[in-house]
């Protein structure tokens, strides 16, 4: 292609807007956390060693520097952003001048807000002999505020200029940011700071207003096809569904028809963001490793095709793979004459003649090839499986596929072929069919992804529009399997509000209530913390799941090994940092019993059985511990005889009331208290199971209180013990009732406040609260999950 071709489709590039590009996400994330965690650091005060010899080192640079640095440096001043714009918008680039300005503009005033938000002095606030190189800077350092507008500038304008030209508005922010450095304005994490401040914000604007390129053009395809001579005749856009991928369609010299798949960076970028929310949202997904290049990405689905190909399998044939100028990757494949599944789909009906007998056998034979092959197509969806004009089905797109695949991945496939299939041709015919083909036994082992997170988003939304037919299949196929329809555990989803809840949560509780309980205090008190009374609080944190254990194998009449059941419990606690109210573990505890051999009516009987004793523990001990510090007084509040037995009658009265006024409630609380309190008499008839209950949960709540006292005497707050209990009874109540998992932010709030109220310093008891929910919370979380992958390997859940 000629150059001057090139240039005019650049060109194009710099007025017309484009797309929403995913990479942008990405670099958001990013530069977020590297923004966050620079500015944790600088809020401190402390220059690290590191810094301090970075700083020296680019600070008493010879003088020679002086005026390159200092003219390269202007180009992070706020004049800058409206001299780029300037100039963009008299040369007719209206587009990325927008971009620019708005992006120079937030950085700059987001870099004011943060500075006062962080609180870090310039250079020479802070160390010895440092070098000014001009005027003196007055005001604060972190973020500094021209690497923050040279970055933005940067990053705005790097969709719209060839790859080439990116390197450069990159190199001059860089330099930006060392010249800054250098004339002793800010220090090297100050810098840093500043570059992702405006890599976040550029990446923003993008984002929101959305850029050019990704689109592959006709011309460009074309050229690649030439430079791999194939000799195209023409070549066309395909309107069709190739998620990951532009599509085209090419006639070639020879006559032969061919289907183009394009994979540039974005797609790239949209492959790895997509691969990392699933390994966040399900469990044990084991995708493949997102590619570090759209060149893997084409590779990987050729060597698929190719061995489902030679394995039987009847899917386009790979001509080759070549590359476009602008860096993107093609795959060539024969073009099928063919229509997709979907179009033989009947909305409204459990029955369709468009597909026969025979092609859907065919369907289910392709399947069954593909997994003598040991390859999981990971996509069967309704897009993806083709009709050709003889009535052939093929099945195409191995770009999610693996090769050597997992027992799991391979019973996925079932289960989605199962429901698509079911989506034309109706329930009965799709398990019938595959109950010839596949055998009763592969079949039987998709009914735990016969779920809406064992499909993929397109099967889930096709479904949208057949109310009970996922039920309805899996129904079907266990009563013609005889395979036991047991809970979704095995496909674990993690949904987006919980993940923004706990990131949210955990942010504020842990960077903004140190400030409500007078930061300065807080970090006084963490500098001298006691490392034995830490070591304490962390033991007794750990043996409340020996407790737990205890108390579970106290509700149930079934032997239990003790060993297993920790380690059921220590995963409990993991599955719950991720529900609220402690679903997630009853579940598991659940699942646990019915492994067991318990019936599913007694494991939910026990596990209820075990909450209530809990309860009662809770509650004696709160009615305890109320009384005995009511008995010594509490500061500044005058409180009448006997007002714990008050209070606590008066909240048995209100519920009570609401139980027995309410026939909903009514008839939800009522029947389950009943089996309760038989459950009750009947363990109370056991000593043994008496003393595992009731002992495995007081155990639980005392090791709790215990695990918080110590952490208090480690960082110097001074409580009574039965305050320090009472504060911990009273806060886990109030942390049940909150719809965050774990009770956090409310839990680490009612501690504090509470504390407080009973004498505590506020500096030590933040620092102490912070210390119990850390080794409590927050340190369990990765053996809990060790444990969690190892119950399901050992097949105890």
């Amino acid at each position: 292609m000629p150059s001057s071709d090139r240039r005019r489709r650049l060109n194009r590039l710099t007025v017309v807007a484009g797309r929403h590009h995913p990479g942008d996400i990405a670099r958001i994330a990013v530069g977020g956390v590297l923004l966050a965690s620079g500015a944790a650091i600088a809020r401190t005060g402390v220059v690290g060693v590191g810094e301090h010899d970075v700083f020296r080192l680019v600070n008493h640079l010879p003088k020679a520097f002086d005026v390159p640095l200092s003219a390269i440096m202007q180009a992070g001043a706020l004049g800058a952003v409206g001299v780029v714009g300037a100039l963009l918008v008299l040369t007719g680039r209206v587009k990325p001048a927008v971009h620019t300005v708005s992006a120079g503009t937030l950085a700059w005033s987001l870099a004011k807000v943060m500075k006062a938000a962080v609180d870090r002095g310039r250079p020479a606030d802070l160390l010895t002999k440092v070098i000014i190189h001009g005027k003196p800077v007055p005001g604060l350092g972190f973020p500094s505020g021209h690497a923050a507008v040279a970055a933005s500038l940067a990053g705005a304008l790097v969709p719209f200029v060839p790859h080439r030209a990116r390197r450069v508005l990159w190199g001059v922010a860089c330099t930006v940011a060392l010249a800054r450095v250098y004339v002793g304005a800010h220090l090297p994490l100050d810098a840093i700071g500043g570059l992702a401040l405006g890599w976040v914000v550029s990446a923003s604007v993008n984002l929101a207003l959305g850029t050019p390129g990704g689109e592959l053009d006709l011309d460009e395809v074309q050229e690649a096809l030439v430079v791999a001579d194939l000799s195209p005749r023409q070549v066309q856009r395909a309107e069709v569904d190739a998620r990951g991928s532009t599509p085209f369609f090419a006639e070639l010299g020879d006559g032969r028809d061919v289907f183009v798949k394009a994979v540039g960076r974005e797609e790239r970028d949209a492959d790895a963001l997509f691969k990392a929310w699933r390994w966040l949202a399900l469990r044990g997904i084991e995708d493949e490793a997102p590619f570090s290049s759209p060149k893997q990405q084409v590779e990987h689905e050729a060597f698929l095709a190719l061995l489902a190909e030679r394995a039987g399998v009847r899917t386009p044939s790979i001509v080759t793979t070549t590359r476009t100028v602008s860096g993107a990757f093609v795959l060539v494949q024969q073009r099928i004459h063919a229509r997709p599944l979907e179009q033989s789909r009947q909305p409204n009906s459990d029955a369709s003649p468009a597909l026969t007998n025979a092609q859907v056998d065919d369907v289910w034979t392709q399947l069954k090839l593909l997994r003598e092959a040991g390859i999981a197509h990971r996509d069967l969806r309704l897009a993806n499986v083709l009709i050709d004009d003889v009535g052939r089905p093929w099945i195409i797109d191995f770009g999610f596929a693996q090769s050597a695949a997992a027992q799991r991945h391979l019973a996925q496939d079932v289960a989605e072929l199962l429901v698509t299939l079911s989506l034309v041709v109706g329930h009965e015919r799709a398990v019938d069919s595959a109950l010839v083909v596949l055998g009763a036994g592969v079949l039987a082992t998709a009914v735990p992804f016969l779920q809406p997170a064992g499909l993929s988003r397109a099967t889930r939304t096709a479904l949208k529009t057949r109310k009970g037919l996922l039920d309805t299949a899996r129904q079907l196929v266990t009563e013609r399997t005889g395979a036991a329809i047991g809970p979704a555990g095995l496909v674990t989803r993690l949904r987006p509000a919980t993940l923004a809840m706990v990131v949210g949560l955990g942010v504020a509780v842990h960077l903004l209530l140190p400030q409500v309980g007078e930061l300065r205090r807080t970090i006084d008190a963490a500098s001298g913390a006691s490392v034995s009374w830490l070591l304490l609080a962390v033991l007794a944190s750990a043996l409340t799941y020996v407790a737990a254990a205890v108390g579970l194998m106290g509700s149930v009449q079934t032997r239990l090994q003790l060993d297993q059941t920790v380690l059921v419990q220590m995963a409990s606690s993991f599955v719950n940092r991720l529900t609220p109210g402690s679903i997630g573990g009853l579940g598991l505890n659940t699942r646990y019993l019915e492994r067991s051999g318990i019936s599913r009516a007694s494991a939910v009987a026990s596990v209820g059985l075990n909450g209530v004793a809990g309860l009662i523990m809770h509650m004696a001990g709160l009615v305890i511990c109320a009384g005995v510090v009511g008995g010594a007084g509490v500061k500044t509040v005058k409180l009448p005889d006997g007002w714990p037995a008050l209070i606590g009658a008066v909240a048995v009265l209100v519920v009570a009331g609401v139980i027995m006024g309410t026939p909903r409630w009514r008839q939800r609380v009522l029947p389950p208290a009943a089996r309760a309190a038989r459950d009750l008499v009947s363990v109370i008839g056991d000593r043994r199971r008496a003393l595992r209950l009731f002992g495995g949960s007081a155990m639980v709540t005392t090791l709790y209180v215990l695990s918080l006292a110590a952490s208090l005497r480690a960082f110097g707050a001074s409580v009574g013990i039965a305050a320090v209990a009472l504060s911990y009874l009273g806060s886990a109540a109030v942390a049940t009732v909150s719809p965050a998992p774990g009770g956090l932010g409310a839990m680490e709030a009612a501690l504090v406040a509470s504390l407080t109220a009973l004498g505590s310093a506020p500096g030590p008891a933040v620092a102490g609260v912070l210390g119990f929910r850390l080794v409590t919370f927050w340190l369990p979380t990765l053996p809990g999950w060790i444990a969690f992958r190892r119950v399901r390997a050992d097949g105890l859940v």
